[in-house]
């Protein structure tokens, strides 16, 4: 079999799952991302509201929330950036991954000193 040949079936195989033999659909974001950071997140600066739909000029569908202080953060996600979902809690070293989700706003509630970061695209 031709060299071509071999790769043009490799790039046909991978692209099928074998056990429900439907064809995988990429999605791509258009590159656009923006990103938070805050290195000392304390009681003053809570309820904090990141406008992603204003920021990135659309709401965001991959990224991640990830807690690098020493102290619990409560995160909330909307998706129309008026309702926002349950809220769960960061502990130091945890990431939310935001994958696959519409993110038009994120709200992040002190519980104690801490430190973020947001990177949504």
């Amino acid at each position: 079999m031709a060299r071509d040949q071999e790769k043009s079936m490799s790039i046909a195989r991978s692209e099928h799952d074998r056990n429900e033999y439907r064809k995988r659909v990429a999605t791509y974001v258009d590159g656009s991302s923006v990103s938070y950071e805050d290195a000392s997140f304390v009681t003053g600066d809570s309820p904090l509201v990141v406008d992603i739909a204003t920021d990135l000029g659309r709401v965001g569908h991959a990224g991640e929330v990830i807690n690098d202080g020493s102290g619990n953060i409560l995160v909330e996600i909307s998706a129309d950036g008026s309702v926002y979902g349950g809220q769960h809690t960061l502990k130091w070293g945890d990431v939310l991954d935001l994958d696959n989700l519409k993110v038009s706003k994120i709200r992040l509630t002190w519980q104690q000193n801490s430190s973020y970061r947001i990177f949504v695209a």
